[in-house]
């Protein structure tokens, strides 16, 4: 057998094997053998037809390819341990060269190789910005807001005033091939924000329901915006557009008082106090977790921007499969088909695979590479305490979002099991880096001492397994020391300002559109 290996620029091994032909004449024999073992061949038993008979009957070229199959069985590992080559994943038969002498190429993927640079140069200061008292009282009043009594108003539009009108709006100068329209007559509803309130993803555009200030039931007013050049809707970029709102109603909002009857509704047995007290630890810690998170993103996205990588193209092709399985299972939650919503987007599968999934799958392929380096870089070992603590934190979440029994019954017990330990697992290690990228970007000094808690031979421990498929009942004592911390959990997740509030149902414009 004769190899000639070359290590290509995409870090993928081209090897082509040659047999000499006698040694692959004896695959073909022995492929022959496994045909007519599991063929009925009139006149034959079961693997007694002879090599003559099996071709005549099925043709060279399924001997041959039967015989490749028992040729990769029998040599594939041989010839990558021959060749000193430690494979990222499964390789793949690429051509047949020639059959005189039998000449096969593989194409195996390699390692990727990843070059961190002068990572630990890199400074990004640490600075938290003190958490606003007044995030907990928008937060209550965006509560007591949703349960108000809407009453009519006896003055102009003002903050805090619901407006019912009806929308329609077009481009103006559209070109002879485009499509004017923006949106045909539509009901609508907006909550008149505060000026220093975030408008946040609001329709037409940011800033809209602020043009209604002073408008009374029956006003009709023309709003004329030109939308930026960068908007996300190509559609809209650098365009101006005119609208045409038909005011119907402006309400008030008569909120509920702040006391003990409104916070049961909330279903608290907590006095105003406690509750309120609950609600400021909970948004202070989300405070917390978004700067850290928007810290590490960017210190990430500087350390990824200064490494060099190479990589085969099968990692990023693997990839590109799980967002798109990622993908179809969110839209099929949403009750959507995924041929239908690439429709609705005006692509076709291939562009849309091209333009959408596979920038994200090289996004979330690289920033993986780069995680790894670093652990391996920095030596990290895998801290069981924090496993310990992060494996209680995953199982409560399960059990209080109400998917673990589905999930167990889908996956079944063992591949339940696994998969929450990993997820336990890289949890773990993502704080543990967090960690120590901290101390570099700030410029403070390593701890040399390893914590007690490290284990460096082994990642998960069969300890951990089985505590991650404990009962439900288990979990649910486990997990009764965050109990309180959930009460507010609901409407800690109501985080829009200007959430939909049904008018009265006797009136025919509290038919409630979509922002």
């Amino acid at each position: 057998m004769k190899i000639d290996k070359v290590i290509q620029e995409d870090r993928q091994a081209k090897l082509t094997v040659e047999y000499p032909k006698d040694v692959f004449e004896g695959f073909k024999r022995r492929a022959a053998k496994k045909i007519a073992k599991n063929a009925t061949i009139p006149g034959f038993r079961p693997g007694k037809a002879s090599y003559q008979v099996v071709l005549s009957h099925y043709g060279e070229g399924s001997i041959i390819q039967e015989a490749i199959d028992i040729l990769l069985d029998d040599d594939y590992a041989k010839i990558l341990d021959q060749e000193g080559i430690k494979p990222s994943g499964s390789g793949n038969l690429e051509s047949i060269e020639s059959y005189d002498p039998p000449k096969f190429v593989f194409m195996i993927p390699l390692e990727p190789e990843v070059d961190l640079g002068d990572y630990k140069e890199i400074r990004k200061e640490y600075q938290l910005v003190e958490f606003d008292i007044k995030e907990v009282d928008d937060f209550i009043d965006n509560m007591r807001r949703n349960a108000a009594t809407i009453i009519p108003a006896s003055h102009p539009a003002k903050e805090g005033n619901l407006i019912y009108f009806n929308l329609s709006g077009e481009f103006l100068n559209p070109k002879e091939d485009e499509d004017a329209s923006i949106t045909e007559k539509i009901n609508q509803q907006v909550l008149i924000p505060a000026a220093d309130e975030d408008p946040g993803n609001e329709w037409p555009y940011p800033g809209f329901s602020r043009e209604l200030l002073g408008v009374k039931d029956g006003d009709t007013k023309e709003i004329q915006h030109t939308f930026p050049k960068d908007h996300e809707n190509e559609e809209y970029q650098g365009k101006t557009g005119l609208f045409n709102v038909e005011v119907q109603s402006v309400k008030e909002l008569e909120l509920p008082v702040f006391d003990e009857d409104f916070v049961q509704t909330l279903g608290s047995d907590d006095s105003p106090e406690e509750f309120r007290e609950k609600v400021e630890a909970r948004l202070r810690d989300q405070h917390q977790i978004t700067y850290d998170q928007e810290y590490f993103d960017d210190l990430f996205n500087e350390i990824t921007e200064q490494t060099k990588m190479t990589y085969p193209p099968q990692m990023l092709e693997h990839e590109e499969e799980h967002v798109l399985e990622d993908v179809k299972s969110r839209l099929e939650k949403q009750g959507m088909n995924f041929e239908t919503y690439v429709k609705i987007r005006s692509k076709d599968e291939e562009t849309f695979k091209e333009e959408e999934i596979r920038p994200v799958a090289k996004q979330r392929l690289e920033r993986s590479l780069v995680v790894d380096a670093l652990i391996e870089a920095e030596d990290l070992k895998l801290n069981q305490e924090m496993l310990k603590e992060n494996l209680n934190n995953v199982m409560s979440e399960m059990v209080y979002s109400g998917d673990m029994a589905e999930m167990q019954k889908e996956m079944g017990k063992e591949q339940f099991s696994r998969t929450i330990s990993m997820e336990s697992f890289q949890r773990t290690m993502n704080e543990q880096l967090q960690e120590r990228l901290k101390l570099i970007a700030t410029g403070q000094p390593i701890p040399d001492e390893e914590s007690e808690n490290d284990a460096p031979d082994e990642v998960l421990t069969e300890e951990d397994t089985d505590e991650a498929s404990q009962s439900d009942e288990d979990l649910i004592e486990n997990a009764d020391d965050v109990e309180d911390e959930l009460n507010v959990s609901e409407e800690m997740s109501t985080e829009s300002k200007d959430a939909a509030v049904e008018e009265p149902s006797d009136e025919d414009e509290a038919e409630e559109s979509e922002d």
